[in-house]
């Protein structure tokens, strides 16, 4: 015969495991791939991360749930993007972080400063430079590390093993692109502006900061299409994809799909290579 739990045991029982939970720092983040990060270098269970803008969503247009504003508001740490041009933390983080200035934060846009990697004023997609988020590792490790000084030998062990893969990415990626010639790409969002500056790439874009492609600017991309070798569009999750899709009906071209947004920022990194170089 099964024993019964009585409820006042189980609920005994759920009081003395909230601790456990309520002792886990949460770090809010905007965008997938920061959780990732994160979670590279602290793993999985450190950290309760609280990501703002989930997969396949637009940060133009994703308003954050009330669960995820809540959340937000008992955090413990943020890691923004932190990018003038970046709205939505401008709406929806910076009111809160810039009334809360106990709260320690990891703002990308300024470590990237002070490494004199200088961002584009339009472009808040900085992630997107494996030389940039390599060399960022260090300086997010101290950040993480302030939270479990006992497991600092651990997150710098971890943080070398993710440099070592990037960098062994970024070898792979001049080769690949030197061997297949690839010197130039086009993309409906202009999301990997960095990742083209990184390896000596030409980013052409149909929508430009945040508006659709007027006639001319379509009839000029559309001619530099037809003139490649390797007709390609390249576009996201969440934006509106006509103009690229009529782009790529009236030249031939295919479409593929690269997601600055995937949590795995390695594999995103992989993905876009691959697009680039097959044919």
């Amino acid at each position: 015969m099964k024993k019964r739990i009585m409820p006042g045991i189980l609920i005994l029982l759920m009081l003395q495991l909230l601790p456990v939970y309520a002792d886990t720092p949460v770090i809010t983040v905007s965008i997938p791939p920061q959780a990732y990060f994160i979670h590279q270098i602290a793993g999985e269970n450190r950290f309760d991360v609280n990501i703002m803008i989930p997969n396949g969503q637009s940060p133009a247009v994703y308003s954050p749930k009330p669960s995820q504003m809540m959340k937000m508001n008992r955090s413990d740490a943020f890691f923004l993007i932190g990018h003038p041009a970046f709205l939505f933390e401008t709406k929806h983080i910076f009111p809160y972080v810039n009334r809360r200035k106990d709260i320690p934060v990891f703002n990308l846009y300024r470590e990237a400063l002070n490494v004199s990697y200088t961002p584009d004023d339009h472009d808040p997609h900085l992630w997107m430079s494996p030389i940039l988020m390599n060399k960022m590792l260090k300086d997010l490790t101290r950040f993480l590390h302030e939270f479990y000084p006992e497991d600092s030998l651990l997150f710098r062990q971890n943080a070398q093993r993710l440099s070592e893969k990037i960098i062994t990415l970024q070898d792979s990626i001049q080769h690949l692109i030197r061997e297949h010639q690839v010197r130039e790409f086009f993309i409906y969002h202009p999301s990997w502006g960095y990742f083209a500056r990184d390896f000596n790439l030409s980013q052409i874009a149909i929508e430009t900061r945040g508006h659709e492609p007027g006639p001319g600017h379509l009839m000029q991309i559309s001619r530099q299409v037809h003139e490649h070798d390797h007709k390609k569009i390249i576009v996201q999750k969440g934006f509106n994809q006509k103009s690229a899709e009529a782009l790529a009906h009236e030249t031939g071209a295919g479409l593929a799909e690269a997601d600055p947004l995937t949590y795995d920022w390695l594999e995103s990194i992989r993905t876009m290579t691959t697009i680039l170089v097959k044919p």
